[in-house]
């Protein structure tokens, strides 16, 4: 689009949009509004011949060069860097390219009087092949934002359940949620469970202006692009945090071991519930994660009243929900059934650089976990669809139950108010060693003797 094309469609401060211009063919420039009125930035082309027959290109306003444009447009969105010192102009703003550009062409043409086809022409002619792609990359980067702030707000939430400046794992709440949850069964834990993590993940409920932000329709998309980090992060605290939220029921029960047997079981049930009826891999992962800590593990006495008090619900976990977690590890498991919210862990934890598990099929899994992100991003409107129908029609949310499966309130009952805001490795080295002490109040170490 022209120069006055790009104007009428900037509206506010922080408004942008790159478009190529008309009078120099194969250049790009940054439209902008800032201040009250539009500007225009033309972005610098520096060409490098460090030897005959290879050139490199690099991009730049005035300072910082890059390898392509939307990783310049990056710089100045995400770090919110002015395009020029002289006029302090920051863009955050995306304007979104609504019609093709065949249309855009044509009305620009009635405006100049030449003829559609021939301007339709004379766009497309002139493009350079070697700029093709960076043309086309940012064009796709002017349909999103890049969020660099996560979205648990615990300055905006507002708790039913926890006093002001509440302690961490504040033995009343504690005492509270015991008993939402134990006037609840798995199925309905399930959904209140796959409720949350869907307004998190960005599965149902997912409004135009975030759509327009993440440049996708669903954060299932979303987490597998660049510009998804900070959902990817979020996925993964609060995955982290839904694990330590089941050990600590397990590890604060300090009645009888069989009264601990009966949490087991519970949360065996719920496991289930969340794979079988809610069909939310990502939550029943994060129980059996839970299940799986040594200090959940080393309880032989819990188990061995498990085995004997609650024998289908021991053997379930043993023969059915370990192999299937198993296959989820290894890349399986996810056909033969509709699904709500996929196994998304391994790819988030492969795209943020954790380590994994050094295996002699890592090239497998590596391949495994990429094609389980392309099915996730491919059937993300199925995924949408019936996690919707899940949560409507007869199930009516219980609001306290539903707050304490909110991350933020997670964050604030395990470190309490300050302590939530905390750098997030040490709050978790923090929290496994309270696991620790718990785990050996209840069977002291040398009680412990491991089944053979």
């Amino acid at each position: 689009i022209d120069r006055e094309g790009a104007e009428a469609l900037l509206e506010r401060d922080g408004d942008f949009l790159v478009r190529d211009t008309a009078s120099s063919p194969g250049d790009y420039v940054l439209s902008c509004y800032w201040k009250d009125e539009p500007m225009h930035f033309k972005i610098i082309k520096v060409v490098l011949r460090p030897k005959k027959g290879y050139s490199r290109e690099l991009f730049q306003f005035e300072g910082d060069r890059f390898d392509n444009i939307p990783a310049l447009v990056r710089f100045h969105v995400g770090g919110r860097h002015p395009v020029s010192q002289a006029s302090g102009a920051i863009v955050y703003h995306p304007i979104t390219r609504s019609l093709p550009i065949r249309v855009i062409s044509e009305r620009q043409a009635e405006r100049t009087g030449k003829d559609p086809q021939t301007a339709w022409i004379e766009h497309t002619v002139t493009r350079r092949v070697s700029d093709r792609t960076s043309l086309r990359s940012s064009m796709l980067l002017t349909c999103y934002q890049v969020e660099t702030v996560s979205c648990f707000r615990l300055d905006q939430f507002e708790s039913l359940l926890l006093p002001e400046n509440n302690r961490p794992l504040d033995p009343t709440v504690l005492t509270v949620l015991k008993e939402l949850f134990t006037r609840s069964n798995a199925m309905t834990t399930a959904l209140h469970i796959l409720s949350v993590d869907c307004q998190v993940a960005r599965i149902v409920g997912v409004t135009e202006d975030q759509k327009r932000m993440m440049g996708v329709g669903s954060g299932l998309e979303l987490v597998t692009l660049s510009h998804g980090q900070q959902l990817r992060q979020d996925l993964l605290e609060r995955h982290h945090l839904l694990a330590l939220g089941v050990a600590i029921d397990i590890l604060g029960c300090t009645g009888t071991v069989g009264q601990r047997a009966t949490v087991l079981h519970k949360v065996i049930l719920l496991a289930q519930a969340l794979r079988d009826h809610a069909h939310n891999l990502y939550a029943f992962s994060a129980v059996m994660k839970a299940l799986e800590m040594p200090q959940v593990v080393r309880l032989e006495r819990t188990w061995r009243a498990l085995r004997r008090n609650h024998t289908e619900s021991a053997v379930m976990f043993e023969k059915t929900l370990k192999p299937f977690m198993i296959a989820l590890n290894d890349g399986d498991g996810e056909e033969g059934g509709p699904l709500a919210v996929p196994y998304l862990v391994p790819l988030l934890r492969l795209m943020e650089g954790e380590e994994g598990e050094h295996t002699e099929r890592g090239c497998q899994l590596l391949y495994n976990t990429l094609q389980a992100a392309r099915n996730a991003a491919l059937h993300a409107p199925q995924y949408q669809e019936h996690a919707h129908s899940l949560l409507t029609g007869d199930w009516e949310p219980i609001p306290e139950l539903l707050e304490g499966f909110r991350t933020e309130f997670a964050l604030r009952l395990f470190w309490g108010q300050t302590g939530a805001a905390a750098d997030k490795e040490k709050r978790y080295d923090k929290f496994d060693k309270i696991l620790t002490v718990l785990s050996n109040k209840l069977e002291p170490t040398e009680e412990f003797s491991p089944e053979l």
